[in-house]
């Protein structure tokens, strides 16, 4: 559900934040096209390793996505189509989501995507991440996925338009 619509399959550069064990990369990786630039932004260290050994050709960055420009930087790379991200956001900090979330729009291309999912369980920081994304009007366009029940908890994707 999160890689339907956003055009992965014509966009030429892809970041992945927060891969974890890689349910979202697989399906990346078999959706892009095979010239598309891919990497993963994944702060854990062991997570990381696991994630290599899974996907030994994987480009993956350890950091913080707080630290996404330097990362684009290194891989000479000046903006991304599609931002796919499996963040766990209302376990953020409302400072980390702010700075996350700026540092997403500020690398997308004009017309690019960012999808994220968020589980339907009315928590704290889900409200305040639902306030952030639609509060801040960075986006141009918001959609939401219908729920996929089967995900446990239940979640739904967020579609975000630059």
């Amino acid at each position: 559900m999160i890689t339907k619509n956003i055009g992965i399959e014509q966009a030429s550069n892809i970041i992945e934040i927060g891969p974890g064990m890689g349910a979202f990369t697989e399906v990346i990786l078999r959706k892009k096209s095979e010239s598309a630039h891919l990497f993963a932004v994944e702060i854990n260290p062991k997570i990381a390793e696991k994630l290599h050994k899974r996907f030994p050709n994987l480009d993956i960055a350890l950091g913080s996505a707080e630290s996404l420009q330097a990362m684009m930087q290194e891989r000479q790379m000046s903006s991304v189509d599609v931002i796919v991200s499996g963040i766990p956001w209302a376990l953020l900090s409302q400072v980390t989501q702010k700075c996350i979330l700026e540092n997403i729009y500020n690398t997308l291309s004009p017309g690019g995507y960012f999808a994220t999912f968020a589980y339907i369980l009315p928590t704290l920081g889900a409200k305040r991440f639902r306030k952030r994304i639609y509060g801040d009007k960075m986006f141009s366009e918001i959609k939401k996925s219908k729920i996929v029940w089967n995900n446990f908890p239940p979640a739904f994707v967020y579609y975000c338009r630059k």
